[in-house]
């Protein structure tokens, strides 16, 4: 049972204008290659990769001797004198 008064169905107006066509994308223009870095280039950065990980790897090996032969970075304390 309906409440109030009767509801009237009304049928959808078309709309007066009709929607514009969108226009159609551009096409994308291709991306210019970066340019690759040269044979010099390439053996500095490698060089370069090098040297860093065998300085790290120094370090490391070092302190895993240090932990294993019981090394540490204090200086030996000196003895108390005999009386």
């Amino acid at each position: 049972m309906a409440r109030g008064g009767r509801s009237v169905s009304r049928p959808a107006k078309a709309p007066a204008h009709p929607a514009p066509a969108s226009p159609a994308p551009a096409a994308p223009m291709p991306a210019a290659q970066p340019a690759q870095p040269g044979l010099m280039a390439q053996m500095a950065s490698t060089a370069a990769g090098v040297a860093v990980g065998s300085a790290v790897g120094h370090v490391v090996g070092s302190a895993i001797t240090g932990v294993f032969s019981g090394g540490s970075s204090e200086p030996a304390k000196a003895a108390a004198p005999a009386q």
